[in-house]
């Protein structure tokens, strides 16, 4: 069986925007292709990731289905890069735009929360909290949440496997609201599709690995996400996804299995926020 198709973070960026405004404008592929003066399989294989599109053809696109000026400068701002192997996304306007394209590309999502609840995992309230207390724009507080939403949504439907391991850590507190979230992880867990592990206070070496999300096809990985503040870091270099997909396997071995971890993790983390 061939591996799967590694597509850089900026082309996928591209790939998808210009899918995205074809799609918006009602114009069919065969349609545009035409337009712009390429065979169809060529539109294909640029809307898909399959092939680098080239600089002109992306303004080409563009201007011909009449994007508006902001989507358009930042498109135009990463087509210079759809090479490039890595990527830091600092588009708040398209805030998890290029997080959910991988996961549509992915079979199987692994996220390692070494201090706090996934988001994919927090019930509304939790992530409104959490939020409350970060410094961030009204607008891109309710991006992050709509953003989180939709994610649920592909999360729940079952199309994709998920695996979560967190560290023992992100499970302080002893207010209602996160009894409510614990309960909320315990229902999760339950899920077919869903694996959720916990990191136990004895494994502290591991808790220094810093937050990452996983994208793997065919159990092989394709891009690597590191969140920050201000901007999202996409990685997709060979030697740097083998790393990353070590790790995980690292964090899967030494993480308990069973889904009711959760309830003594859970009890010795309310234990200690009394």
């Amino acid at each position: 069986m061939p591996k799967p198709i590694i597509r850089p973070p900026a082309t996928v960026a591209v790939s998808s925007s210009l899918r995205d405004a074809r799609k918006r404008r009602g114009i069919g592929l065969r349609r545009l292709a035409e337009k712009i003066g390429v065979h169809p399989a060529t539109l294909s294989a640029w809307e898909l990731g399959i092939k680098v599109v080239p600089e002109t053809a992306v303004a080409r696109v563009l201007g011909y289905l009449r994007v508006e000026s902001v989507e358009y400068d930042r498109v135009m701002a990463l087509a210079p890069h759809v090479g490039d192997a890595n990527l830091v996304d600092q588009s708040d306007p398209q805030l998890g735009h290029l997080l959910w394209t991988y996961e549509q590309l992915s079979s199987r999502v692994v996220e390692w929360a070494p201090s706090c609840i996934p988001e994919l995992l927090r019930t509304r309230a939790y992530a409104e909290r959490a939020l409350d207390k970060a410094v961030m724009q009204d607008d891109r507080r309710d991006m992050e949440l709509l953003s989180r939403e939709v994610r649920q949504q592909a999360l729940n439907d079952g199309s994709r496997r998920y695996v979560f391991v967190i560290a023992d850590q992100a499970l302080c507190g002893m207010d209602d609201l996160h009894r409510e979230q614990i309960e909320h992880l315990r229902a999760v867990a339950q899920l077919k599709h869903v694996t959720v592990r916990f990191v136990p206070p004895a494994e502290t070496a591991l808790k220094s690995i810093g937050a990452f999300t996983l994208f793997e096809d065919r159990s092989e990985p394709i891009a690597v996400m590191l969140r920050h503040h201000h901007c999202n870091t996409y990685l997709t270099d060979r030697k740097i996804l083998s790393r990353y997909h070590d790790t995980a396997r690292v964090l899967l071995r030494r993480a308990l299995n069973e889904p009711a971890a959760a309830d003594a993790l859970g009890a010795n983390a309310l234990i200690r926020g009394s």
